[in-house]
């Protein structure tokens, strides 16, 4: 059952790649659901194998900073009928830089923390939308492939930031 209370503009986003980041013991694996395979049961298959969930401005629950509500859960409540946050343990790593004095977006603060993304995976979500309309419209996979390897700096580098963060606290 879809949680439309939690993204009240659902409809107007769409799930185009999850990608998730899957760390056991020396194991570390990653896996991209795109389109049609970001489905619930295939998130959920994908997600049985994780201690914690790790999102930067992801959570459905508000923070205890500023009570904020951020993006990807929501939505994926809203569509695919799971709150992942309370499915899972979850850190979201947006209110921790907040409590750090860390302020913006993930790009923003991996910049301020000194972390360097690989070449031409320093974009924004807006170029992330357009590359999909351009993939959908074209089904000119150097799109796709652009768009996933995007995704995966996005996930990998929220590790550093945790990371990152965890320096600063010492």
């Amino acid at each position: 059952m879809p949680f439309p209370e939690l993204c009240r503009d659902y409809k107007n986003h769409k799930i185009t790649v999850i990608g998730v980041r899957i760390m056991e013991d020396e194991k570390d694996a990653f896996v991209q659901l795109i389109e049609k395979e970001t489905t619930r049961e295939l998130l959920m298959t994908v997600l049985k194998r994780i201690d914690r969930l790790v999102t930067y401005n992801g959570r459905s629950i508000p923070d205890t900073v500023k009570r904020h509500v951020g993006f990807d859960f929501p939505v994926i409540a809203a569509q695919l009928g799971v709150v992942l946050d309370r499915e899972f343990p979850h850190v979201d790593l947006c209110p921790e830089c907040w409590k750090a004095g860390l302020w913006g977006g993930q790009k923003a603060v991996e910049q301020v923390l000194g972390l360097k993304r690989e070449p031409g995976c320093d974009r924004d979500g807006a170029w992330a939308d357009q590359t999909w309309k351009q993939y959908e419209a074209s089904q000119d996979r150097r799109y796709l492939n652009e768009l996933l390897a995007y995704n995966k700096e996005d996930v990998y580098m929220l590790r550093r930031i945790e990371e990152a963060l965890a320096r600063r606290k010492m």
